[in-house]
This record gives structure tokens, sequence and C-alpha cells, in this order.
């Protein structure tokens, strides 16, 4: 049998010799090479004779692709690159992403953030720093006992579930198809809620306002399609509790921030922590209402570390794949234009 030859350019791995001896041990029918890579060039003129790629740095072209079948990326989120050749489906390149390997610094982020709002611990840091100690301000919310609503209960949203559920709160989950209740993806011990059993009730995209309604607390992470660009906006905090707090960590352009910025302003919702905006990477404009809103929680992207446990758990996902390439089994966390994740 020939040698599948995997190229490897995440740049973190080049301090990670272990995650490539794991790869490499996979398998006697395996040639696993690494080069760093900071850049979508330096990354596509390294294909020739490639037939499978590891990367955070998609190829800028693919003129010495002869032999790629598969790229595995080190992320999750794909919806800016979707018009690359690499997605055109008349390639035949296979697209797989790293769902799931942050789903748990994500869920915990979220459950943090929750926390941090419902006991209103920014107000208390802001009389902090005015040397202020004073408790007659603050209602001090529990967790427990209320009722937590999940947009988007894939890989992140069933973590969230799970951890939420541990706090005994009352799960809802909104899904694009209510009544698949299995994960797909790669599943970790301990981690998620593969069989889809915590949430007491599932609701289809058309029953968001109708979820809303009931729920503490809402979390959306849902990822950007078509069908969910702007998916948060005024006619939805319309619709939530004038005491819910939502918490956004799905893609930026699901969430209309400026509709954000006049629900906190007018109370129709008590608080809200935002880890990405429609701007990212960069940061809103200095002008923009929301840095100066009460009860919110700004973010940089950061709920999804990228840390030692995210690697070890990417190269869970790659080794699985590697394993499921070679045996002709279908891959784990498939991306497709069509979809768009």
């Amino acid at each position: 049998m020939q040698k599948v030859r995997v190229l490897a350019t995440v740049p973190e791995l080049e301090t990670k010799p272990q995650l490539l001896k794991q790869i490499q041990d996979l398998s006697p029918h395996l040639e696993v090479a690494y080069q760093l890579s900071t850049d979508d060039k330096v990354t596509a003129d390294a294909l020739r004779d490639v037939e499978v790629l590891y990367t955070q740095r998609p190829p800028a072209h693919l003129d010495n692709a002869n032999q790629l079948k598969w790229i595995q990326f080190s992320f999750t989120g794909v919806d800016k690159m979707i018009n690359r050749p690499f997605f055109d489906p008349d390639r035949g390149i296979i697209i797989t992403t790293g769902a799931g390997a942050h789903a748990g610094s994500v869920a915990e982020y979220c459950l943090a953030a929750m926390g941090l709002l419902s006991r209103d611990f920014l107000v208390f840091y802001k009389d902090q720093q005015s040397k202020v100690r004073d408790r007659s301000h603050s209602h001090m919310g529990d967790l427990h006992g209320n009722t937590l609503g999940v947009i988007g209960y894939g890989n992140i949203g069933r973590e969230v579930g799970r951890l939420a559920h541990n706090h005994h709160m009352k799960i809802l989950a909104l899904s694009r198809r209510p009544d698949h209740r299995e994960s797909s993806g790669m599943q970790w011990p301990d981690v998620g809620d593969p069989h889809g059993v915590l949430p007491e009730r599932y609701y289809g995209p058309d029953q968001l306002h109708e979820m809303l309604a009931h729920c503490d607390f809402v979390v959306s992470s849902v990822p950007l399609t078509p069908e969910t660009e702007n998916l948060i906006s005024d006619r939805e905090f319309a619709a939530m509790k004038p005491s819910a707090y939502f918490v956004h960590v799905g893609r930026g352009r699901t969430l209309d921030d400026m509709a954000l910025a006049r629900a906190l302003e007018q109370g129709e919702i008590a608080g809200a922590a935002v880890d990405v905006f429609r701007t990212d990477p960069e940061a809103l404009s200095p002008e923009h209402p929301l840095w100066a809103a009460e009860n919110f929680l700004l973010t940089p992207h950061i709920s999804g570390n990228r840390n030692e446990l995210y690697f070890q758990r990417m190269n869970d996902i790659i080794c699985e794949n590697l394993r499921r390439y070679l045996d002709g089994r279908p891959l784990l966390n498939v991306a497709t234009r069509d979809s768009g994740y």
C-alpha cells in the first residue's frame, strides 16, 4: 500500500512534537511531515504530492495540489472562506473542522458569564473601583432552578446544556433539525450531551420567539449561514423576559449588536455577555453604545482557548479522522459549501 502523505502546518505544533508523533504512530501507512506556516500562500506552495493537509492557514491557491484529497482545519468557523476554491464541490476535496475541540472552554465561559451577570459582579466591580461596599442594588440571582435556552444545540450547545443541567437548570434547545437528537461529532468522555437527552423541549428555527419567552438565560452558539445572519435582533430581544440574560458565543454576524445596545438601554433584557462581534477581529468603533452599556461584558473572542487541552483534542479529531480515512469510513466534522459550516 502506498503511504498517505500528511502535511501539518499548524504553527503551534512546532513546540508540540508529541502530538506529531501521535499522528505518525497511528499507522505505518502514514508519512507525516511538518512545515511551519503562518501564511496561506506558504501553505499553498507546500502542497505538491500531499494527500492530507492539517492546517490553521488554508491554502491561498491549489496550483500545487496535485494529490490533495482532504483538508483538516485546526479551527471550527469556516464562513469567511466558504467561497474559496478548496470548498468547490467539483474538486472533490473533503473539508473537516475542529468542531468540538473547544466546546468545553466555550461552555465554561458561558456558565461563568451567566453567573457573573446574574450575581451582579459587574456592578460590584464598579463599586470596588469607587471604594464602595454596597449590596442594596443587587438582587443576587441564582442559576439553580432557572430556565436556559440554547440557540444551536451542537458541540458547544450540548456542553453548555450539560454544565447547566449540573446546576439544576431547565434546558430548552433550538435546533435546525429538532427531531435529530444524536450528536454526529467527535465524542469525549463526560463532555456534552451526545444523545440529546437533557433538553426538556426542542424547538425548530421558526419557534425561536416561543422558546425565548420561557428563558431566564439565553446562550447563542449558532454558525453563520444565510439563515442565521442577524438571527438575534430587535424582535428577538423584545421576545425575551426583561429579567433575562443573553450570552453570545456564536459567529459575530449572527448578532445585531446595535439591537443589543437598544435592548440593554431600554431594559428589554437584564444583561448580556458577548465574545464575538461582526467586526471581529477588529474592535467595535469607539463610538459604539455598547462600550458604555450597563451590566454588559465584552470580551475579545477568547471563550475558545487555544490551550494544551484544545490542541490535544484537535489531535484526537485528526487521529480519529485518519483512522476513518485509512479504513474508507465517513469522516467527522465535514463542512460543505451548501451547509455553510
